[in-house]
């Protein structure tokens, strides 16, 4: 059922692992960065089609996704959460088009992220309608206290090759978080989320913000080959640690 958006609770965030939806975005403030997707991929939003584009880092390469990254009312209970110095290091849309058959297994993302301490703050905005239908985000509520083994899948429809074991997923406690353009879910590194096919007729178009602290070091050695889609940017308070001068990012011009 999608719900209708309320406050950000920081109270809930720490009890279940999230808090959301958050009515972040005007509906035509969505309904903008919506258009602006699509024609980023040069494609219709009447006509969503499968693309081999790449999702990550758009915002460090275009500046109405920079603008979306750092919009004060996504980082206003990002700030809440993390305290007063935030940094912004990542960006990635999770884009499904009508029939897309993939899914994300359940996963943590700490699993794959080389930090020291694990210290992060995901907020998760949809730009349209995230429903059942289209593969919303699923969240396991209280499984954020602990880190989790993760094994390899061997399914091929999987988007990543590893994963949490199903057998450790009770489907009765699964939140389905449906959402409406403009609403954002917040929750932490540890916090178990994965999402279903798009087996609709509509698209599903969402993007995930990575956030921080500037006590935080990146393990670039341990990266592998993405790490090219990991900068960062001080998006409010100050950097006394200075640990990440090596790969600060630019923030785009157009």
């Amino acid at each position: 059922m999608i719900q209708q958006g309320t406050p950000f609770s920081l109270e809930k965030f720490h009890e279940v692992g999230f808090s959301g939806p958050v009515q972040a975005l005007s509906l035509e403030e969505a309904d903008r960065y919506y258009q602006l997707f699509f024609d980023t991929l040069g494609m219709s939003k009447y006509e969503p089609g499968p693309t081999k584009a790449n999702m990550s880092a758009w915002h460090q390469r275009h500046r109405w996704a920079y603008e979306l990254a750092t919009h004060p009312n996504i980082v206003d209970p990002i700030q809440r959460i993390l305290g007063d110095n935030v940094v912004l290091w990542a960006m990635h849309f999770w884009y499904k088009e009508p029939g897309n058959g993939k899914f994300i297994p359940w996963h943590q993302d700490i699993n794959y992220w080389p930090m020291e301490p694990a210290i992060n703050a995901t907020a998760w905005v949809t730009l349209g309608y995230s429903v059942v239908e289209n593969g919303c985000l699923r969240l396991l509520p209280g499984t954020h206290r602990q880190r989790t083994e993760h094994v390899d899948l061997g399914d091929a429809a999987s988007a990543f090759q590893q994963g949490i074991d199903e057998k450790l997923i009770d489907e009765s406690k699964v939140v389905d978080m449906e959402m409406t353009p403009g609403q954002v879910v917040y929750f932490n590194e540890a916090t178990f989320h994965g999402s279903k096919p798009n087996t609709s007729a509509i698209p599903r178009v969402a993007f995930s913000l990575r956030y921080t602290t500037p006590e935080v070091k990146f393990k670039m050695d341990e990266w592998g080959g993405d790490k090219e889609r990991i900068k960062t940017y001080l998006v409010r308070g100050v950097d006394t640690h200075r640990y990440n001068d090596a790969i600060v990012g630019k923030v785009p011009v157009e």
